[in-house]
């Protein structure tokens, strides 16, 4: 009779691969589902905070953006901020998705393409829709725009600075076009200002505005 150790049953290491691919995929369910909380939880701070700022009726000044990070309330009191967050959170969630599908060798199939499709294709909306930050001062007739990682700097008192304005104060279409050479123009709205105050600081060395 044959003595000696016995030898390891072929399907052992399957086993041991299943095994262990199995819980990789149960590790990567459990964050697309803490992601997925996540997202929610977002959903309904973001709705605070539309609620929020719906209540507000202080008016803003013209240094408001520099509390809110530059990126003010739209003319209907809506975030513009909050679509670009929306759609950050929804592709990293199809993010996580395709992760799973590749981990559960599905991502060669239709919905594993799918899924990496769409997460691109929502990470780049995130980023076209992104609202920098904008930050608007005037001192001594100077206007000081913080855009971004980019300043600009418009001396009201010079002549040569060619400014216009469309419509005035209150109408949903006003803006405060500073004119560049060779560049597009620099246009400040209702959402990045309190129109009446800025057109008041802008009237002092532009009184024909």
């Amino acid at each position: 009779m044959a003595s000696g150790p016995l030898e390891e049953s072929p399907s052992e290491p399957l086993q041991a691969e299943r095994d262990a691919l199995a819980a990789r995929c149960a590790d990567a369910e459990e964050q697309v589902v803490d992601l997925t909380d996540q997202l929610a939880a977002a959903h309904a701070r973001i709705a605070d905070l539309e609620t929020a700022a719906a209540a507000a009726t202080e008016p803003r000044s013209i240094f408001d953006s520099a509390d809110t990070g530059g990126a003010g309330l739209a003319t209907d009191g809506s975030d513009p901020r909050v679509l670009s967050m929306i759609l950050a959170a929804t592709s990293v969630v199809a993010g996580m998705v395709a992760l799973l599908a590749l981990i559960n060798g599905n991502l060669s199939t239709t919905f594993g393409y799918a899924m990496v499709v769409t997460t691109v294709i929502l990470a780049w909306a995130a980023m076209r829709t992104r609202v920098m930050g904008t930050q608007i001062s005037m001192s001594h007739g100077v206007v000081y725009i913080e855009k971004g990682e980019t300043s600009y700097r418009f001396d009201v008192k010079h002549e040569g600075t060619l400014i216009d304005m469309v419509g005035q104060p209150g109408d949903n279409y006003w803006q405060v076009q500073f004119h560049r050479k060779g560049m597009d123009d620099f246009v400040v709205d209702a959402d990045m200002v309190d129109a009446e105050e800025f057109v008041r600081q802008l009237r002092e060395y532009r009184p024909n505005l």
